[in-house]
């Protein structure tokens, strides 16, 4: 059909009458494209239903037991997204805060500044965070590791192209390059700066304490009740229901829902409501940490390091003052004074050691009856991949969209456990990946790691791995398959580049482009990496000029545009 035809579908409205006409324009559009035949057309908004003032059953007031990110996100996201709950935050005043760095993925920008409604330009004065572009791996048979960015999904440069001229994925997308050159995508024309961040998509590093005093202050503004005091008891009704909570000074402490946020020490969901725990131990056998600062002299880097160590790995994270380190190993590999004099060993000067335990694995539900689980209450694995945040912000969505207005009206709770349940183990099997091919070293730990991690879960990605990559370019069935019969956590893609990254076989496809492509993608991409600031530079110009952030957060090309928050359930309001 011409340029000039006349579409068969206006042909055929022309032959209604007038009002017809106007009604099919009215709603198809004044071109009438074909495909809007098959367009959503209707709006609607699931408003939360509100409690019945003479229901009572109502959920009126909810106990937040715990503070730390996961009590305080909760809190604050009861209060902005229910206004009519009554939100009580209790916080024992002898649970200290784990003042650890805290290193992030992108949804929790969204997050913050959307589904919170947090003010971008406060949250820099107050929290201070730094920005980070993925995990740089110190990891596998190369001895300059591999880069996972958070632009893997993009190919934007090309992994095949990568595989085959260098050998290793260091250059496949534009964030891995940037990521090489410990640079930022913010650029000094001389007499302006120019700022990329909104196209390419990035996190918060952040220093734990100092999230956790602001977001505190955040709560109280949204007026969230602050009860300090200490949980001595938690009273049942039934073996699904608390009644109450008993502090240790004598007060009754009553509310209609509970979210557990308590910690390892699971008040409420594990200790009084006893719900069964799946170890995740075979697939990730760390359970310890030891912790620290390193003075950094200024030098900001552009990602979250994650190092190889004698009997597990270390984080590396920059805040503003100094990289925060943290030897994740296990304690029947390494005693804590051995894990502590290693960790000063490698990075010499770091500060006095601070012991952390932690145990991996997932209680058998995160709802039961009037209570909810969210955060190291519920699951909890280790750092590696930065999804502490995430899963909190997971846990705290759940709740708020499923929340019922009454404890008999009808609930999405089976749904809710099924559903984080399902995250969590798709996260076991994605993080015990990084175990099973990790040939960096040839310590006890490493050996066993490598001969006895349960990645039994992964297989049929491993399979689909295994006969041939780039995976976006698979069968589109093959690829539904995958994520149906396996889920990804992070998709395909975050596979492919942890297992690229250490080098496990695979079959590259064909190339269907001309000789060269890759590399003219490579070289103009370097272009910008030459140009990019490194981060403190680029930080600086972020506050002062306070439009980029309204560009990352407002432009409807970015990737934390508000339309893109609406799509994966992060609106305003």
């Amino acid at each position: 059909m011409g340029n000039d035809a006349v579409h068969p579908l206006e042909k055929l409205v022309s032959t209604f009458d007038a009002d017809e006409q106007n009604g099919v324009h009215a709603w198809l559009g004044n071109t009438l494209p074909g495909i809007s035949l098959r367009s959503n057309h209707e709006r609607v908004v699931d408003l939360p239903p509100r409690p019945r003032s003479d229901d009572p059953a109502a959920i009126r007031s909810v106990g937040v037991i715990g503070g730390g990110t996961a009590g305080y996100l909760t809190a604050i996201a009861l209060r902005t997204k229910r206004p009519w709950l009554d939100v009580s935050l209790v916080e024992s005043p002898t649970v200290p805060i784990i003042g650890v760095g805290e290193a992030t993925v992108p949804g929790l920008v969204v997050f913050l500044h959307h589904y919170l409604g947090i003010d971008v330009e406060e949250f820099y004065r107050e929290v201070r965070p730094t920005w980070k572009l993925g995990i740089r791996f110190d990891w596998g048979p190369d001895p300059d590791g591999f880069m996972a960015p958070f632009d893997w999904d993009g190919n934007t440069i090309g992994t095949a192209g990568a595989m085959r001229t260098d050998g290793h994925i260091g250059a496949y997308t534009v964030q891995s390059l940037l990521m090489g050159a410990d640079r930022v995508p913010v650029f000094d024309l001389g007499d302006q700066h120019v700022s990329l961040m909104k196209y390419l998509p990035f996190a918060y590093h952040m220093d734990n304490a100092r999230l956790v005093a602001y977001l505190a202050a955040v709560a109280e503004q949204r007026g969230v009740r602050h009860v300090r005091s200490t949980i001595a008891d938690v009273v049942l009704s039934s073996a699904e229901h608390v009644d109450h909570l008993r502090a240790d000074d004598g007060r009754e402490l009553r509310f209609d829902f509970y979210v557990d946020c308590s910690g390892f020490r699971s008040l409420l969901l594990g200790k009084a409501l006893k719900t069964p725990f799946h170890s995740y131990a075979s697939s990730l056998s760390t359970d310890s940490a030891v912790t620290g600062n390193l003075d950094h002299g200024g030098r900001l880097k552009a990602y979250t390091s994650a190092v190889t160590m004698q009997s597990g790995w270390c984080w590396q994270i920059p805040t503003p003052e100094d990289d925060h380190l943290g030897y994740v190993y296990s304690s029947s590999a390494i005693s804590d004074d051995d894990a502590a004099a290693e960790l000063s060993r490698r990075f010499p000067g770091i500060s006095e050691p601070r012991q952390v335990r932690f145990r991996v694995g997932r209680h058998d539900r995160t709802w039961r009856g009037n209570v909810m689980g969210i955060g190291n209450s519920y699951a909890f694995v280790e750092p590696l991949e930065s999804t502490g945040l995430l899963m909190i912000t997971s846990g705290v969505q759940s709740l708020l969209a499923a929340l019922p207005p009454s404890h008999d009206a009808p609930h999405a709770r089976d749904l809710v456990n099924r559903g984080l349940a399902d995250r969590w183990d798709a996260l076991r099997w994605f993080l015990s990946l990084h175990y099973k091919f990790n040939t960096r070293l040839d310590t006890t730990f490493w050996k066993e790691a490598r001969a006895n991690t349960d990645i039994s879960g992964a297989q049929a990605l491993l399979d689909m791995y295994a006969t041939g990559v780039p995976l976006r370019f698979r069968h589109p069935l093959l690829r539904v398959f995958a994520r149906v019969s396996t889920p990804t956590f992070y998709g395909l893609s975050g596979v492919e580049t942890i297992l690229l990254g250490q080098q496990v076989p695979t079959r590259l496809l064909h190339p269907a482009e001309l000789d060269g492509a890759w590399a003219r993608r490579r070289a103009a991409a370097e272009a910008f990496v030459r140009r990019a600031l490194p981060q403190h530079e680029a930080l600086a110009a972020f506050h002062t000029d306070p439009s980029f952030n309204q560009a990352l957060l407002f432009d409807d090309d970015s990737w934390a545009s508000p339309r893109n928050a609406e799509q994966i359930g992060m609106a305003a309001g």
